[in-house]
């Protein structure tokens, strides 16, 4: 059955909706303390920017100060020593298996992972430096992923890849400064520019690429870089009032980034810059809002040099002549607007609540695979009584190719024996369960389907894929937070 993509909007404009109504339920005053351990949002809501920017377990993707008040388990005195000197260590590991037995390009079965070690350094506490702090990360990548050998699709099966190339790689390499009793952050150095934009709490309760740590359409089309491929940049946070903040940054795109070791600080082979911005309106915090909210509007422009979806430099099909893709000089622009919502809590001291999210991703532009994103979902905390943290998860996104990148595929079909136009319109259909283990361990499980997909990753295949299901493990370590460090969020 394929669902009316108008219906789509509905649900997702619903969910918008939904985060523009939360004021009605702010003001019913907080809620009671929850346990330190325990969150309406996975894995702890995104702490409050006016008094520090996020962290993140999934990828050490983000800037930030260490929190002021030490979350370490008591008796960890190695841990709080280190805190209260000023430094936080930090590091996580993920691990993704994926196996595709019905449809896709061909049938297999794929790992991958990363792991990530760093430090946050308090400059207040080492040298008395106000406000100031420094972040340095190394992560180390292996495996393949299923849509690269396999199913061919454009999104990812497991989130966590990244690259191709196995090796120790420095990403986060920066410098914080806050300013305006915190309300003012700026960072400036090596950083993953999608770390900062198009995020929301729920992105990450799943083990596909479709959302975490933002809707793949904004990793993919916007000119933004993943860690643990940095590239020079900064970014700049104001925040008005509690809830609300407005940021933009501007990030070098260098492509050959991703292929090195990271120690390479030289732009001489930068082919443009990115600039994002994003307002928002969120009280994420269960501790002060009995309805976590959350509403993000942004946009993005990249000058970087786009390759054609379609000709090749003789200004022919390249799926059929092959050649090297045509340069296109335009920019590469989109906007987006995104937003969840707690809906239903039925007691502010406990974990239990139903959140609900949806958002739409829209490039200007058709230079590139997809041209728009569509997507809701909801997430179940606490679906069972005694599995306070656990999370249920199911997502829906509608990915809409472009017309020059349907008749590239079309075209390499042909050339490869077969024949057969990928569908418009794709559908990815996800739902997650997550078990938290222990203290910084997670495992989760993921059953995905997808309608109509495409083969943006295999183009030259005979192969008109057909719907497609997969199913995934995987597991999360917050090494830091095991240590009795700083607790990450997942993100990027």
């Amino acid at each position: 059955m394929r669902i009316n993509r108008h219906v789509l909007r509905v649900v997702a404009y619903a969910g918008l909706i939904a985060a523009f109504h939360a004021t009605t339920a702010a003001a019913q005053g907080t809620a009671g303390a929850l346990p330190v351990d325990s969150a309406i949002a996975p894995r702890d809501p995104a702490p409050d920017p006016a008094t520090s920017t996020k962290d993140t377990t999934a990828d050490a993707a983000d800037t930030t100060s260490p929190p002021s008040e030490p979350v370490s388990p008591p008796g960890n005195a190695f841990a709080r020593r280190l805190l209260n000197a000023g430094v936080n260590l930090r590091g996580s590991e993920i691990d993704q298996f994926a196996r595709d037995p019905i449809g896709g390009v061909r049938l297999g079965n794929t790992n991958v992972g990363q792991l990530n070690f760093g430090a946050d350094f308090d400059l207040k506490k080492i040298v008395g430096l106000d406000g100031a702090s420094f972040h340095a990360v190394l992560y180390r990548d292996y495996g393949y992923a299923l849509n690269q050998n396999y199913t061919g699709t454009f999104t990812k099966q497991q989130y966590i890849y990244k690259n191709p190339y196995p090796q120790l790689h420095l990403g986060l390499f920066a410098y914080e400064q806050k300013l305006l009793e915190d309300r003012l952050d700026i960072q400036f150095g090596r950083l993953g520019s999608t770390a900062y934009y198009g995020h929301l709490v729920t992105n990450c309760q799943f083990i596909s690429g479709t959302l975490c740590g933002e809707p793949r359409i904004i990793v993919s089309e916007a000119g933004l870089s993943l860690l643990p491929s940095a590239t020079w940049g900064t970014n700049v946070r104001y925040r008005p009032t509690p809830h609300t903040y407005v940021e933009t940054g501007i990030f070098e795109v260098n492509p050959t980034t991703a292929p090195s070791k990271g120690w390479d600080f030289s732009l001489a082979r930068d082919t443009g810059f990115t600039a994002p911005a994003e307002l928002a309106w969120s009280d994420p915090d269960p501790k002060t809002a009995r309805y976590p909210f959350e509403l993000k509007v942004g946009s993005y422009v990249s000058t970087a040099t786009l390759a054609d979806p379609f000709f090749n430099t003789l200004g022919t099909s390249r799926g059929l002549h092959g050649g090297t893709a045509r340069s296109d000089t335009i920019d590469r622009d989109g906007v987006y607007v995104m937003g969840d919502r707690v809906i239903w809590r039925p007691d502010p001291d406990r974990t239990e609540s139903l959140n609900v999210f949806g958002g739409i991703v829209q490039q200007l532009e058709e230079a590139e695979i997809m041209r728009q994103q569509i997507y809701t979902g909801l997430v179940w905390t606490a679906p069972f009584k005694s599995r306070a943290e656990d999370t249920l998860a199911f997502s829906l996104s509608e990915f809409e190719l472009t017309p020059g990148e349907r008749a590239y595929l079309r075209d390499a079909r042909i050339k490869a024996g077969g024949s057969g136009t990928n569908d418009a319109r794709q559908f990815d259909y996800e739902v997650t369960y997550s078990l938290h283990l222990i203290r910084g361990v997670e495992l989760m499980s993921s059953v995905q389907y997808i309608q109509h997909p495409d083969n943006s990753t295999i183009p030259n295949t005979a192969v008109l894929p057909k719907n497609l299901l997969t199913y995934s493990l995987g597991i999360r370590m917050d090494l830091g937070y095991m240590a009795g460090f700083n607790k990450g969020q997942s993100s990027d």
